[in-house]
């Protein structure tokens, strides 16, 4: 049985606890996400940033879940960055901290948090602005 949710209204999402401890940003933009074997390759869409993760806007059908490790690319080898206007470059690994099915009226899509993995040393940046922090 598929169980299946629309959006939250906005008493329930004012009641739900925030668990981030730093400021987001909002931004839009898209990004590369690439599993460790390199198998699945998606593009997804930046939707919130911060220094220790994202908010992302996934696909359906590519088995984004919790606990997943991604790594988080601006753009593939040999390719153009998709994030012009959106200015985020560089290459993070990140786990899969929260996956949400979420249905509207234009689209079905994973809402899906990460949370960077060991944050510091920089690589991922908007604007110039480091985000997060790469392993050396």
């Amino acid at each position: 049985m598929i169980e299946c949710q629309a959006q939250p209204s906005a008493a329930a999402l004012a009641e739900t606890p925030e668990r981030r401890a730093e400021p987001r940003q909002q931004v839009s933009g898209s990004l590369w996400m690439v599993d460790h074997h390199g198998s699945t390759v998606l593009r997804c869409q930046c939707i919130e940033a911060s220094r220790s993760g994202l908010r992302l806007r996934v696909p359906l059908g590519y088995g984004v879940v919790e606990g997943q490790r991604y790594e988080l690319r601006s753009h593939l080898p040999g390719v153009q960055p998709l994030t012009e206007g959106f200015d985020l470059t560089g290459s993070r690994w990140a786990t899969v901290v929260r996956a949400q099915f979420r249905v509207n009226e234009h689209s079905d899509y994973l809402d899906v948090g990460v949370v960077f993995d060991n944050a510091d040393a920089p690589v991922l940046s908007i604007a110039g602005s480091p985000l997060a922090k790469a392993v050396v």
